[in-house]
C-alpha cells in the first residue's frame, strides 16, 4: 500500500543532473528504464520506474523489474544482419505510443526514430567505443515477457526491445498509459539510463512498488501529438 514521503525521488534528481526532461502534469507519466551493472545477458536485471505527479506536492512511483538489453537467444542469432538491437541510454522525447505490439496486443510502440547499438557478441556489452549506432524506425517496444506471472529468463521476450518481466506489471503500467494518453494524448517519452555510464545504482527492488514521494512540480508542458501507427521490424 502506497503511503505520503517527504523527499524528491532519486531517479528525478539524476535525470536533472543530466538535464533531462521531467513531465510534472497530474498524471503524466515519466517512463524510466534503468540498465544494470551486470553485462551477463538473459536476465531481468533491470529496473522499469514509473513516475507521476498527483497534486499537493506528491507523486507516486511505481517499481518493476525489466530488461534494456535483449535475450541471448538474439544476441547469438540477430535478426538484423548487422547485428542484435541494444537501445542507446538517453531520453527519447514523444518516441512511443499506445499500439499493437506485433499486431498481438496493446503496449507502448515505438512512433519516431531511435538510436540503438547492434551486437553479434554472445556477451552483453554496451560499451559504445566498440558499436556503430544506427539511428531509425527499429520496433523497439516496450511490452510484457509470459503473459503469465512473471519470467526468469528473457531468450526469444527480446530482440531489443524493453520487455517487463511480470505480467501484472506491465498491466499497471498500461493502465497508467490509458489515463496518461486520454489527458495528454498518444505520446510517451522513454528515458534510459546506464549504471555503468550515469553512475545511478537503484535502491533494492524489494516489491513492485514504493511509496509515493513528494517533488516540486515544474511548469514545463509538452504537448506533441501522436501518429496512429508504429512499425515492429525488430522485436
Amino acid at each position: 500500500m502506497n503511503q505520503p514521503s517527504y523527499k524528491q525521488p532519486n531517479i528525478l534528481g539524476v535525470l536533472q543532473q543530466h538535464g533531462m526532461k521531467i513531465f510534472t502534469r497530474p498524471h503524466e507519466l515519466n517512463i524510466i528504464g534503468v540498465r544494470s551493472s551486470s553485462t551477463i545477458s538473459n536476465k531481468f536485471d533491470d529496473i522499469m520506474y514509473l513516475c507521476y505527479y498527483t497534486g499537493n506536492n506528491n507523486w507516486v512511483q511505481h517499481r518493476f523489474k525489466m530488461t534494456t538489453d535483449p535475450g541471448l537467444h538474439f544476441i547469438n542469432k540477430p535478426m538484423n544482419s548487422a547485428g542484435t538491437a541494444i537501445l542507446k541510454n538517453g531520453q527519447y522525447l514523444n518516441t512511443y505510443q499506445l499500439g499493437l505490439h506485433r499486431g498481438k496486443y496493446k503496449a507502448l510502440v515505438q512512433r519516431k526514430p531511435l538510436t540503438v547499438y547492434r551486437s553479434k557478441g554472445s556477451n552483453r556489452n554496451i560499451d559504445a567505443a566498440n558499436k556503430n549506432k544506427h539511428t531509425g524506425m527499429f520496433g523497439i517496444n516496450i511490452h510484457h515477457a509470459s503473459g503469465n506471472g512473471t519470467s526468469a529468463d528473457v531468450d526469444r521476450w527480446s530482440a531489443g526491445c524493453q520487455v517487463i518481466a511480470n505480467i501484472n506489471n506491465f498491466k499497471t503500467m498500461m493502465q497508467l498509459a490509458e489515463q496518461h494518453a486520454k489527458l495528454y494524448g498518444n505520446h510517451f517519452t522513454y528515458t534510459l539510463l546506464d549504471y555503468r555510464i550515469q553512475g545511478y545504482q537503484p535502491e533494492p527492488l524489494e516489491a513492485d512498488t514504493i511509496a509515493p514521494i513528494v517533488a516540486k512540480p515544474s511548469s514545463e508542458n509538452d504537448t506533441y501529438h501522436a501518429s496512429d501507427n508504429a512499425p515492429n521490424n525488430d522485436d
